[in-house]
Parts: structure tokens; sequence; C-alpha cells
């Protein structure tokens, strides 16, 4: 199953490195001409947006499937690009709110030795 970005930890995390005018066109109108209730209401995922730009980390609460629950990290590039995301899933009866910082923590760690290894070929 192909979900689109804003339900995903990986894919939010990507969408808050975007533009305004970048994210417009991504989510504009005439993209959804056929499936207008798909279409993100765009104030609310801007607000949300900003706060994981900030933040470094996203957390996924059954936005995707139920009873699931993702936090997801950024892996950028050599310049600062956001490339992909990195993240955990679990069921929802695993997740420890208390227990994010670590997870977000361990996730930034993988980040930083799948750097080295990119960044040393052999």
């Amino acid at each position: 199953m192909v979900f689109p970005a804003h339900r995903t930890t990986a894919g939010l995390l990507l969408l808050a490195d975007l533009t305004d005018e970048e994210l417009d066109e991504v989510y504009a109108p005439e993209r959804y001409r056929d499936r207008p209730a798909e279409r993100p209401d765009l104030a609310r995922l801007r607000t949300e947006l900003r706060r994981l730009h900030r933040n470094g980390f996203a957390v996924n609460k059954e936005r995707s499937e139920r009873g699931l629950i993702a936090v997801g990290v950024r892996v950028r590039g050599r310049d600062g690009t956001a490339l992909a995301g990195l993240s955990v899933s679990m069921p929802s009866v695993r997740y420890d709110p208390k227990r994010l910082q670590s997870l977000v923590a361990t996730l930034e760690a993988a980040v930083r030795a799948l750097d080295e290894d990119l960044a040393d070929p052999f």
C-alpha cells in the first residue's frame, strides 16, 4: 500500500523541508480534482510541518494505520538537503511517550552511523 506523504513519518519530515511554494505545488487543488477529500488542510499541515522542522523528528500516531505508531528523523545529504527519513514503527500498545527522546536519540545515532558509512565507501 502507498500512503500520501502527509500520512507517513518520513513523508512529513521531507515535506517539512519544502518551501511554501513547493508545498503549494505538491498539494495544488488541480492535483486533487478527482479526489478533493484527500487533499489536506494546508494551513494545519504548514503549522505541523513548522513544528516538525524545528523539532527534527516526527511522530505518526495512527495517521497511516490504526494501532500503529512510528517515530522518525531526517537523513540529510552533505549539502543539508533532506534526502530520506529513518523511522521505527511499533504497535501503539508498545509505545511509551516517556521513551520518545530515547527513540529519537537512537534514530539520530543511526543516521550519524549511516552518514559515516556512506562517506567511507570502503
